[in-house]
């Protein structure tokens, strides 16, 4: 591994990256491979070291892993030094939940090394960290674990209800169900081979979605009628860091916007990245815009505050997803412990959220 630049004869931190890695042709670090490049790129400038690994090659000898060299312009493989911060980009839950990984949490703990977002947060854990927050009830959709009885109560209140995966991601496996003229209709998320019928009765409903949900725990959601652009529907990723002094500050926001026909305005589904004060004084104004900005981020850095208090382990990301109805109200959708690199648009230069990346793990090594 290439040895740290000397910067102010300050001692660096070596820094590392834990995700799957694949080696069939070269390092693949799958979603996250050239954010990894990134990360290389401004540790460096800093004087410290980068490397990724993944599970299989820490041992209690050293790391197995790859670092970036810059003479060949390539990844290679080394036996590299035990870093003294990791960054977490598993991207299995599974694998988090293994005794293997608990293993790893308890060396990690043992040698002092820091280790942050240790672990996906479900839905469900996020929103009973919310709820411990009154001041933040006001923008939080009704939302319970899904059953037959809740379903029944929550179709007797609302007219609109998401049904979500606990522990789903990029809006996969989401039910949309919207009540008309005595019927509920019932939508999906991803492609179905066959689409269900209207319902008149709720338990003919249950009975059709329980092979869906019989599975894995969901939730339901009250539905929120969120301001549309041109018949699509719209909400806003704000992304959440922590910097070298444990605070939290915003380092992105971004309008998404669904594709056509679509609930869900996920990237992974189709939808677009716009810019956020532009799409929204196409509804509002350019005024109200602003206003609704500035107070999407304020709400952001609460719910980021609130929801690292709470959770266990080291907590310094999150994609806070925001919804503003046709009223001009704020929502609190849901939240990302381990949020998508591929909003902010990359250049040649180091996006603000990886620099607070390596920020906050300086100030983790420092402190």
């Amino acid at each position: 591994m290439t040895p740290a630049k000397k910067q102010d004869q300050k001692i660096s931190p070596v820094i590392a990256l834990l995700t799957e890695i694949k080696e069939e042709h070269g390092p693949d670090f799958g979603k996250v491979h050239s954010f990894c490049e990134e990360l290389h790129q401004g540790v460096s400038e800093l004087g410290g070291s980068f490397y990724v690994f993944s599970l299989k090659g820490f041992s209690d000898e050293g790391v197995e892993g790859f670092y970036y060299d810059d003479d060949v312009d390539d990844w290679k493989k080394g036996s590299l030094p035990f870093p003294n911060v990791i960054y977490n980009r598993i991207s299995s839950r599974r694998t988090e939940y293994s005794k293997g990984f608990k293993g790893f949490l308890n060396k990690l703990e043992s040698r002092g090394i820091c280790i942050f977002n240790h672990r996906f947060l479900s839905k469900w854990e996020i929103h009973e960290f919310l709820m411990k927050e009154e001041h933040l009830h006001p923008y939080i959709p009704e939302t319970y674990l899904f059953t037959e009885p809740v379903l029944e109560s929550m179709l007797n209140h609302h007219d609109e209800l998401y049904i979500k995966p606990v522990h789903g991601s990029q809006g996969r496996q989401i039910i949309q169900l919207v009540k008309d003229d005595g019927l509920i209709h019932t939508s999906f998320s991803t492609v179905q081979p066959k689409e269900l019928p209207p319902f008149s009765n709720v338990k003919n409903l249950a009975r059709a979605l329980s092979n869906k949900v019989a599975k894995q725990q969901y939730i339901i959601q009250q539905g929120i009628q969120l301001s549309e652009l041109n018949g699509r529907r719209m909400d806003f990723r704000v992304l959440c860091h922590k910097n070298d002094q444990h605070f939290w500050k915003v380092t992105s926001i971004v309008a998404r916007v669904s594709a056509e026909h679509y609930f869900v305005s996920n990237i992974a589904r189709g939808g677009e990245v716009m810019r956020p004060a532009h799409t929204l004084s196409l509804i509002f104004g350019k005024e109200q815009a602003r206003q609704q900005v500035a107070l999407m981020k304020e709400l952001a850095l609460e719910t980021a505050e609130a929801i690292s208090q709470h959770a266990e382990g080291l907590t310094a990301e999150l994609g806070i997803d925001i919804g503003i109805d046709i009223k001009g109200n704020l929502w609190l959708i849901e939240a990302n412990s381990k949020p998508s690199k591929n909003f902010e648009e990359r250049g040649t230069k180091i996006r603000p959220s990886t620099k607070a990346i390596i920020e906050h793990c300086y100030g983790l090594f420092e402190s």
